[in-house]
């Protein structure tokens, strides 16, 4: 549970997704010659700053500051669950066309991967919303 990454929104409080590498995953070191992805250190998910603590291996430092708590570095995102909207809603920093790219391929892959795994327990019910990979997952299933 942390702020709405969006400053639009004010800070509201929305249930973020605990995804590793997403926030920074554009940033990348090598181990043995193989390229990896950065990724966030359990200071990430705490609501204030830690001093001389970071929230990501790398430590990337951009016009003089490290990423924040719940923040997004340039080619990442994030994603949550916000209670006022009652659903999941990503996030990436405005204008960012290399995050929009990859959270693209990784709403596909997911999408795909969580098709199959809700086959055996999403159904359609009155009264209840399915969030969107749910009622995505659903009409895959119709299609078959």
């Amino acid at each position: 549970m942390g702020p709405h990454s969006n400053p639009d929104e004010n800070g509201r409080t929305v249930f973020h997704w605990y995804e590793m590498c997403d926030a920074v995953q554009a940033e990348i070191y090598q181990i043995d010659e193989i390229e990896v992805s950065n990724f966030v250190l359990p200071l990430y998910f705490t609501a204030g700053d830690e001093f001389e603590g970071r929230n990501d291996f790398l430590g990337t430092i951009k016009d003089g500051k490290t990423l924040k708590s719940f923040g997004i570095n340039l080619g990442g995102y994030v994603g949550f669950y916000d209670p006022e909207k009652q659903d999941m809603d990503t996030h990436t920093i405005r204008g960012d066309k290399e995050a929009e790219r990859r959270m693209t391929i990784k709403m596909e892959a997911e999408g795909a991967r969580r098709a199959m795994r809700y086959q055996r327990f999403v159904v359609e019910k009155p009264g209840v919303k399915l969030s969107k990979q749910e009622a995505w997952a659903v009409n895959t299933m119709k299609k078959k």
